[in-house]
């Protein structure tokens, strides 16, 4: 402790007043500036690093969001393509059941159609039966 207060009383004005005696004042106000300068580029740099690394974390956090959006589009498309094919398959079946059912409903058609006309020829029939009967009955009564 004694050596350092020896050397700030005694050693250390005799060591600056030589220097700053032997060095031009211009030097001392440039090395002065010069520490001034560059403290505060190694502010701004500091500050440009931060803000850099700060971007770099905002663009990992967008690029993560990004991921997250297209897996959970993803999903959806999965989701919808399985719900398409869920479809898809009903709108064959229906297709096949309609088809059975045109099927059935042509038998039945060709069957009303066989009856009607087979009522057509049974009420033909039964027309001249009639006639045939009121003929007798008119030939009957004549006699």
């Amino acid at each position: 402790m004694e050596l350092m207060e020896l050397f700030t009383k005694a050693i250390a004005p005799q060591v600056l007043a030589r220097i700053f005696d032997t060095m031009p004042q211009f030097v001392i106000i440039t090395s002065f500036a010069g520490l001034f300068i560059y403290k505060q580029l190694m502010k701004w740099n500091k500050a440009r690093v931060e803000k850099i690394k700060a971007k770099e974390v905002a663009d990992e956090a967008k690029a993560l969001i990004k991921e997250e959006r297209s897996q959970a589009i993803f999903k959806n498309t999965e989701n919808l393509i399985g719900k398409v094919d869920i479809i898809e398959k009903s709108q064959k079946e229906v297709v096949k059941e309609i088809k059975v059912l045109r099927a059935d409903y042509n038998t039945l058609n060709t069957r009303v159609a066989v009856i009607e006309t087979e009522n057509r020829i049974n009420s033909r029939q039964e027309n001249a039966i009639m006639t045939m009967l009121n003929y007798i009955k008119n030939s009957i009564e004549k006699k």
